[in-house]
């Protein structure tokens, strides 16, 4: 008869390097997901956390991660958000309520420790493209008039803060427009790295344009696909041998920003609306408007911070001081400022900024040091237009924009190894 002692390690070994091998497969469903579908997402994200529990035996190397600065400064930062549950002025269900929206920091150190090369990276990558690819779709069929030709309906699939003649499906024009402008970057990118496909990736860049600019409501995509557009310029400024070819597409983006203002109505709407929603809130106070509310929202998330700038209010100060009988918007139950600096600096103060700006510091640190040319240049712009959506938006405490974060810290913290050649 053998001894428990001898077949326990045996069977754990077993089980451990059955369910291993699987974990990085569920996070490629996750990251599938994670631009469109619940469904995709929260498959990938129990199986890929339920392999990586039953992987006991990489336990170690797992946590060993955590020596590595961008997953150390990602618990670091977890942990400093959850001590706001401790001096809170809201009640615990709302600090409960932002703390588990942090929560997506802690697979970051699983995510680095899993995905280790640049092969790696560029199955997370091609995931997330094909994502993107899939929540554009419907949005490209009815804004080229396709759906209404085929005689499909979709509307009940949009969200539901849009009205009926929205085209935005699964997720609000915002989400949308960030996950977009991304994938615009890697298709670009993917122009000079991929050359047998170039026409490809050109040709989903355009289709990348058109979705922001003509086919959702998003303003704030509007500015991270311009962004986007000039990093890619100086990025592949080295691709880009004729002086002269820089400059006419320098030429081309000042040509297709112009003409898409003057001549497209809702182009033009979406940049005029910015000007007037911010004139009527400085002159008439009014919050009715989506520029409004954020203005409002940020400047209360401004005092709060005035009012404890070091540390902050706690977990779910912003939603408590939204409450207020004062609030001059009580019937919309926002949880965020609208902007991502602004809820950390109210609620975590100014140690919690600096732990979220470190985190970025390394991040944007390690992108740096990579060789791997296509990957540096997804990774360095990915962070800035996340950077840029973060002012409109709470993107880390957001759930799609967030675990993008989370994929993004992955990618950056990728080593050189394993990478194809530029």
């Amino acid at each position: 008869m053998i001894s428990n002692s001898i077949t326990f390690p045996h069977i754990r070994e077993k089980i451990s390097s059955a369910c291993y091998p699987f974990a990085s497969r569920f996070a490629l469903v996750m990251i599938y997901g994670l631009p469109w579908s619940h469904a995709f997402f929260y498959i990938g994200f129990v199986g890929f956390l339920f392999c990586v529990l039953a992987s006991t035996t990489r336990y170690k190397e797992l946590l060993n991660t955590i020596k590595q600065p961008t997953a150390f400064f990602a618990v670091l930062l977890f942990l400093y958000i959850g001590l706001g549950l401790l001096y809170s002025i809201a009640p615990i269900d709302m600090g409960i309520y932002d703390f588990k929206k942090y929560r997506k920091l802690l697979l970051i150190p699983l995510f680095i420790g899993i995905f280790k090369d640049t092969d790696s990276a560029k199955k997370l990558i091609l995931a997330y493209s094909l994502g993107v690819l899939t929540l554009m779709t419907p949005t490209l069929l009815d804004g080229f008039g396709l759906m209404k030709l085929m005689g499909l309906d979709m509307s009940h699939f949009r969200d539901q803060s849009y009205n009926a003649s929205s085209i935005v499906y699964w997720r609000n024009h915002i989400v949308h427009g960030f996950h977009v402008s991304i994938f615009f970057t890697i298709c670009v990118i993917s122009i000079f790295r991929y050359k047998k496909f170039s026409f490809i990736f050109f040709i989903i860049a355009i289709l990348c344009v058109c979705d922001i600019l003509f086919f959702i409501n998003g303003r704030a995509a509007l500015f991270n696909l311009l962004v986007s557009a000039l990093l890619l310029i100086f990025y592949n400024i080295n691709n880009i041998k004729n002086i002269k070819l820089i400059f006419g597409i320098l030429a081309a983006i000042v040509i297709v920003s112009a003409s898409s203002y003057h001549f497209s109505n809702k182009v033009h709407e979406r940049v005029i609306s910015i000007m007037q929603e911010s004139q009527a809130y400085d002159e008439k106070n009014n919050v009715l408007t989506s520029g409004g509310q954020r203005l409002y929202m940020w400047s209360m998330s401004f005092k709060l911070f005035l009012n404890a700038p070091i540390i902050g209010n706690g977990l779910g100060a912003f939603r408590q001081r939204m409450l207020q009988p004062d609030n001059l918007i009580p019937n919309i139950p926002y949880h965020h400022t609208h902007n991502e600096y602004l809820t950390l600096a109210a609620q975590n103060g100014l140690i919690g900024l600096a732990l979220f700006f470190a985190l970025i510091w390394f991040m944007y640190k390690n992108a740096n040091q990579q060789n791997d040319v296509w990957l540096k240049g997804i990774t360095k712009i990915g962070i800035a237009i996340f950077l840029i959506s973060a002012l409109t938006d709470s993107s880390l405490h957001n759930e799609s924009e967030g675990w993008t974060f989370m994929l993004l810290a992955c990618l950056a913290n990728t080593p050189n190894i394993n990478r194809p050649k530029s």
